[in-house]
């Protein structure tokens, strides 16, 4: 597995990316301080997150690499991803499309910078009912 920032993602991605951020792409699969349990529409629901290094996080147990350094992810969510797998940037839709040799997984990850303690999120999240 591994993941190419395009040029065009990297610019808007920059303000996000710090030395002591750690990279992460959550699959919302119900699972970790960012889920909302899920996605009742049962689309492809990524988040791409920006995440001080020190904080703990044992959902996000595996990592592989990109050309802007590991990329984290939750282990059991491995069959999600591939090898050759891209972001790109549409700026028709002004969205990032996550893709890989085998297709389009979504044509739209969501940023999320977080900048306030783990506890805090984990907190203030909520959840639905389909």
């Amino acid at each position: 597995m591994d993941l190419t920032f395009t040029d065009d993602v990297k610019e808007r991605i920059a303000r996000y990316l710090s030395p002591d951020k750690r990279i992460i792409l959550d699959y919302d699969d119900g699972v970790g301080p960012f889920s909302k349990v899920g996605n009742c529409s049962l689309a492809a629901n990524y988040k791409l997150i920006f995440i001080a290094k020190d904080v703990v996080l044992p959902d996000f147990d595996a990592h592989f690499p990109s050309n802007l350094g590991d990329v984290y992810y939750k282990g059991f969510d491995a069959p999600q991803y591939s090898a050759g797998m891209e972001l790109r940037f549409n700026p028709t839709y002004f969205t990032m499309a996550l893709t890989s040799p085998q297709g389009v997984l979504t044509d739209s990850v969501e940023i999320l910078d977080v900048t306030e303690p783990v506890d805090t999120v984990v907190r203030q999240a909520t959840t639905h009912d389909c």
